[in-house]
C-alpha cells in the first residue's frame, strides 16, 4: 500500500476511540439517569417518578401551564387533574385541539408516584403531546430538590 492510505487509517483511529468512549459512557450513564420509568405502559403515557405525591400533583399542574394548557378541573384527594388548550405539532408547527385528564397516585412510600396522562386530540398528535408533558414534568420535578 502507499503510505498515504496508512496515513488515512491513522487518522481515522481517534474517531474510533472517541466513538467508544461515548457508547461506554452512555451504556454505563443510562442505569442512573432518569428518575422516571416508562415500565407500566409501553404506549409512553405513564411515568414512576421518585418524588412525593404532593409534589408530583403540584409539579404536574405547573408542567401544564408552562405548555400553555388550562386546567379546567382537578381533585387531589382522586389524583385527576383535567384540562385543554391548543398544541402545536412538532416539526409540523400545525395547532390542534387537545383535551387531557392526568390521574397521580402514590406507589409506595419510597417515594414513588405514578403519573398516567389520557388524551383526546388527533392520533398524529396523541404521541407528541404525552412525550411533551411528560417530559415537562420532570423538568419540573427537577426543580424540587
Amino acid at each position: 500500500m502507499p503510505r498515504n492510505e496508512f496515513a488515512q487509517f491513522r487518522s481515522l483511529s481517534p474517531l474510533v476511540v472517541a466513538g467508544l468512549a461515548v457508547t461506554l459512557t452512555v451504556l454505563l450513564a443510562v442505569p442512573f439517569a432518569p428518575t422516571a420509568s416508562a415500565k407500566d405502559n409501553p404506549g409512553d403515557s405513564t411515568r414512576i417518578y421518585t418524588h412525593t405525591y404532593d409534589e408530583v400533583f403540584q409539579a404536574s399542574q405547573e408542567a401544564i401551564e408552562r405548555m400553555g394548557m388550562f386546567v379546567t378541573d382537578k381533585d387531589k384527594d382522586k389524583g385527576t387533574i383535567s384540562g385543554n388548550g391548543d398544541s402545536r405539532a412538532a416539526g409540523s408547527g400545525q395547532r390542534f385541539r387537545v383535551d387531557f385528564e392526568i390521574h397521580i397516585e402514590a406507589v409506595s412510600t419510597k417515594p414513588e408516584t405514578r403519573v398516567s396522562i389520557n388524551t383526546k386530540c388527533h392520533k398524529w398528535a396523541e404521541k407528541g403531546f404525552k412525550a411533551d408533558f411528560l417530559s415537562e414534568l420532570q423538568r419540573t420535578l427537577s426543580t424540587y430538590k
